[in-house]
């Protein structure tokens, strides 16, 4: 099966609305729970229509689904500082978080050995960010970004060769907390586990970041 590369906007799509965190926690909740029960097509969405997508900051907790992400759509400004806490709320399949642009499409063709990198531009590049509290950890990459560790580093599984990516066991967690770098505009992310297929099957989603 083969993928086109997904449009990728030149522009900032600037936000209008304000910043209702109250509102978009609720949302996500809400979301979480319908999951479910009513499957992910009508679920991942559900907070972005009703709420819109205001600009996310402060404490943003990311769900890892089989096989889609809870929010699936973010709204970041350039210097706000986030508490990102990745959940991986499957019970039987590992799943990782990567950020970038420019997908590897060479790997789409056929299943096989495929290079580390799922992006041609790793987002977490020359990025300085804080791990912690890390539970059920199958392997950490930190590729260019600058880590801090909070705790023992064993916990981690710190490994090299591939784009920035946290790869969490079912029911695991990882908290991400770093500042929005000026790095504005459109970014993708996804779950490449099992060669591409959580990727190719829906687990991916979009990150708009306005300049500051």
């Amino acid at each position: 099966m083969t993928m086109s590369q997904p449009h990728e906007p030149t522009g900032i799509m600037e936000q209008t609305w304000s910043r209702r965190q109250l509102l978009w926690g609720g949302a996500g909740l809400a979301a979480t729970a319908a999951a479910a029960i009513f499957g992910k097509q009508a679920i991942v969405n559900v907070a972005r229509d009703v709420f819109g997508s205001p600009v996310m900051s402060g404490k943003i907790n990311l769900y890892q689904f089989d096989y889609y992400f809870v929010p699936n759509y973010m709204t970041w400004r350039v210097g706000d500082k986030l508490e990102v806490t990745l959940q991986n709320q499957s019970h039987t399949h590992w799943h990782e978080w990567t950020i970038g642009r420019h997908l590897n499409m060479d790997y789409f063709q056929a299943f096989g050995e495929m290079d580390a990198d799922a992006w041609a531009i790793d987002f977490w590049q020359d990025v300085d960010v804080t791990l912690s509290d890390p539970y059920k950890i199958d392997n950490f990459v930190p590729n260019t970004a600058h880590v801090t560790y909070v705790g023992p580093k064993g916990p981690y599984q710190i490994q090299s060769g591939g784009d920035f990516s946290p790869t969490i066991q079912p029911n695991g967690s990882l908290k991400l907390t770093f500042t929005v770098p000026n790095k504005p505009g459109i970014w993708y992310y996804g779950c490449f586990v099992q060669e591409f297929i959580h990727y190719r099957d829906g687990m991916q989603g979009i990150i708009n970041i306005l300049p500051a």
